[in-house]
């Protein structure tokens, strides 16, 4: 077999490596009802998620109610001391918010005690829904998978050790409001505790550890024993560093608690959507989901809490087969010099056999380098190109219904943007040049990243300390065995590549630029070193020509083929607001009018009072006054010392809307709602959710003098008919129908 063909089999095997470890990480079957009572089920736990599941139930609303007491009902037929604790909650990661987010909650806590407990274990989901959808995965999954796996570790062993408490909280979809109440409120075990956090972006692909508390080592110590660990350290450190899609971690890990915070994105079309449904619920991941909770909490049941609490955090990466390899950070940084060291050694090496110059492999390693922002760029603008085409896009915060073709031609943008560079740089600095070129760049790509955090350098340096490694071992083989030698040492970088990047591209192709690109240039850059004798001396070109063309091929066919209709609706967002003193009512948009709201709405910002109310609309049009009752604002109490006016007032809705929101102008200097001081005072007012039917005391210190208050209700826009949409159209979750009245003191 000649050179050539070996290389490209060799570079073939290495890709059929990444596909396979893609592959493996996707959940693989489930557990049906006829297993045995001590292991979990994920048919069983279906049974769950199809009784809270059947329709939409955000707070405030009487559906929300019977979910709330159809689950303290099923906890305690598991035998679980269960109760409901209600309290304020606030909106806890962004506290100088110009409207503070608040809400009335009831958290169902249920406990089962430990025999001589270190500490508490709290299995946690949200049991509220978005308005427009069920929520059967996001959280009905989560919640189903704690009340199976509690009943399955009931079924199987004796009273744990240490305490294990199910907390499934309230009003996360508004703000984390359940989470922030509970942890706020001193009911937590004083002990410590470990949280188990179970969370949905999606409805499939394996359940994701991606954030977790750090000290981690106590933490991850068990996740290697879990069946499937899908997590790396790279991961956890720059989901632990965003906001941009936040979970109840956000409201208890900066409290104290120890957390994991697990969740499934893949099929994210769904997230938030009236077809968040039983029906589209993946068995698969459910199981998946639910091995890894049985294992764990069985796991910190049996351990001394307290042991492992102050371990140093840990890096991290998964191997196929349900492998999680944990190290110390400083055999990372170990690695990482090691790999420079390897590299220093192959550049010295061919320059005195005279393959390349210093200079020339430099060079290469230069533009291996450009070559991971420029294919960034690409994929960025790739997909920029297709939202040009398709400009109903824009406004999701999810992947289209149909993301196939277009993830895999984000891939192929990069291949393309790899066989470009490599075809120019072997035409500039020479086959071997390029090679070791390519190596310098992943390696010192892990070695600045490895200097900045060891945690997320892991997944650089491991594959580029094995490639280095294969390419030092090749200088001391026979020339038949260099290639297998080479082939087998860049084995770790198909592994890491093929399970990162289809689990980046499952997060969202929004996010491909950032997170996909990346991991495929880069590890895929090493697949490279396989083609040394391998690239046509002629006609080079062609190869990312032809690259060019596919993804050009494969984004047309997704624009094709992923289509809105009745079973795959289009996300929408319209609001109706009505000044309830003059009648005057406008519809708004925070979008750019699409086929349905351009009905209602044009291009253009509000004016008057509903300016200052709806600051973030893009379109407005004006719209009938309806006969909707506004909401009122009773004074209680109205006293003026010292320069400094305090109003007591109660704020209630006439219609029942599901939250009420008082708005100021920034002269407020102290604020008190529902009993709960609001430190800092939010400059604008706020917002409060499932408010009782009685209404929510608020106290209020102005300067003494006129004081101008805005009273607002909020309900959901399809409940009201004003504008239901056509089948293929859904409403955003922030649909709504306000009305507001001025109050004049």
């Amino acid at each position: 077999m000649g050179r050539r063909v070996s290389g490209v089999l060799a570079f073939a095997v290495l890709v059929l490596i990444a596909i396979a470890t893609a592959w493996e990480q996707q959940p693989h079957g489930y557990r049906d009802i006829a297993t045995p009572a001590g292991e979990f089920s994920a048919e069983r736990a279906l049974a769950t998620i199809r009784e809270i599941a059947s329709r939409p139930h955000p707070v405030g609303t009487a559906e929300h109610d019977r979910v709330r007491d159809h689950l303290v009902g099923k906890l305690r037929e598991l035998g679980l001391d269960t109760d409901v604790r209600s309290g304020v909650g606030r909106y806890p990661v962004d506290p100088h918010r110009a409207v503070a987010v608040l809400g009335q909650t009831g958290n169902i806590v249920a406990r089962w005690p430990g025999r001589a407990a270190t500490g508490t274990i709290y299995l946690v989901a949200h049991y509220d829904s978005v308005p427009p959808g069920p929520g059967a995965n996001d959280d009905g999954v989560g919640v189903a998978t704690i009340l199976e796996a509690v009943r399955a570790l009931r079924a199987s062993g004796p009273q744990p050790r240490n305490d294990l408490v199910v907390l499934l909280t309230d009003a996360e979809e508004v703000g984390l409001l359940g989470a922030e109440a509970f942890a706020t409120s001193g009911g937590a075990d004083p002990r410590g505790g470990v949280v188990i956090n179970h969370e949905a972006r999606g409805a499939g692909g394996p359940p994701m550890l991606w954030r977790i508390s750090h000290p981690d080592a106590g933490l991850i110590g068990v996740v290697t024993g879990v069946p499937h660990p899908n997590t790396d350290s790279l991961s956890t450190t720059l989901a632990g560093a965003q906001t941009g899609s936040i979970t109840d971690f956000a409201a208890l890990d900066p409290r104290g608690f120890r957390v994991l915070d697990w969740a499934f994105a893949g099929r994210n079309a769904y997230y938030h959507n009236p077809f968040d449904d039983p029906d589209h619920v993946d068995l698969a991941t459910v199981q998946q989901f639910g091995d890894n909770t049985t294992t764990a909490a069985r796991e910190f049941a049996a351990r001394d809490l307290r042991a492992a609490a102050d371990q140093p955090d840990r890096a991290y990466f998964p191997l196929p087969f349900g492998e999680l390899v944990a190290l110390p950070l400083w055999v990372v940084v170990v690695a990482a010099v090691a790999s420079v060291l390897l590299v220093a050694w192959v550049v010295w090496r061919i320059r005195r056999t005279g393959e390349a110059t210093i200079g020339r492999t430099l060079g290469a390693a230069a533009t291996a380098l450009v070559a991971v922002p420029i294919g960034m760029g690409v994929v960025y603008g790739l997909w920029t190109a297709i939202t040009w085409i398709r400009p109903e896009y824009r406004e999701l915060f999810v992947d289209p219904y149909r993301p196939q073709f277009y993830g895999a031609a984000v891939v192929l943008a990069c291949v393309a943007v790899l066989a470009a560079w490599y075809a120019v740089s072997r035409r500039l600095f020479g086959p071997s040049a390029t090679a070791v070129g390519v190596l310098c760049a992943v390696t010192a790509i892990g070695a600045v990243v490895t200097a900045l955090s060891p945690a997320a350098g892991v997944m650089v340096v491991i594959p580029a300390l094995a490639a280095a490694a294969g390419v030092v071992l090749t200088f001391a083989v026979p020339d038949r065995l260099r290639l297998p030698v080479l082939t087998l040492f860049l084995v770790p970088a198909a592994v890491f590549a093929g399970g990162t990047a289809y689990a980046a591209l499952q997060t969202g192709i929004a996010a491909a630029a950032y997170l996909t690109a990346p991991v495929v240039l880069i590890l895929g850059g090493l697949f490279t070193l396989t083609l040394t004798h391998a690239w046509p001396s002629r006609g080079g070109v062609l190869v990312p020509v032809a690259a060019v063309v596919l993804t050009v091929a494969l984004a047309a066919t997704g624009t094709i083929v992923d289509r809105f209709d009745a079973r795959h609706p289009l996300m929408s967002q319209l609001s109706y607001a009505l000044d309830a003193d003059t009648r005057e009512a406008q519809w708004m948009s925070t979008a750019a009018p699409d086929r349905w709201t351009r009905e209602f709405v044009e291009s253009g910002s509000p004016h008057g009072a509903f300016a200052q109310l709806w600051t973030d609309a893009a379109a407005v049009g004006a719209a009938p006054p309806h006969d909707l009752s506004g909401p009122a604002a009773d004074i209680l109490s109205d006293r003026t010392e010292a320069d400094l006016r305090t109003v007591r007032l109660r704020l209630r809705s006439t219609r029942g809307a599901t939250s009420v929101a008082l708005r100021y102008a920034g002269q407020v200097r102290s604020l008190t709602v529902a009993g709960r001081d609001i430190t800092p005072v939010p400059p604008a007012g706020f917002r409060f959710y499932a408010p009782p039917a009685a209404g929510v005391e608020v106290e209020l210190t102005a300067p003494a003098g006129p004081l101008t208050l805005r009273a607002v209700d909020y309900s959901w826009l399809p409940d009201a008919h004003l504008a239901d949409p056509p089948a293929d159209i859904y409403y955003r979750q922030d649909s709504t129908v306000a009305v507001f009245t001025t109050i004049r003191l």
